[in-house]
């Protein structure tokens, strides 16, 4: 397997996760289900931003990546 498609590899499953991972991220802080069966609750906005966040500095490292394989 070359470097190319080992890198676009990573780079499809980078825009899966994230996409994912924000999609369900935007939905808890729109207001997800609430529970109140004591479970432990968690920021809707933090999780946003914590997860923005990530997917901005992996594409900065996918897109240093892919220029110096270029």
């Amino acid at each position: 397997m070359g470097a190319y498609t080992l890198f676009w590899l990573v780079v499809l499953l980078f825009v899966v996760g994230h996409g994912l991972l924000l999609e369900s991220a935007w939905r808890l802080r729109r207001g997800g289900p609430s529970s109140s069966d004591g479970l432990a609750h968690s920021h809707g906005r933090a999780d946003l931003t914590w997860s923005v966040i990530t997917a901005l500095l992996t594409g900065l490292l996918l897109y240093a990546t892919y220029v110096r394989l270029g």
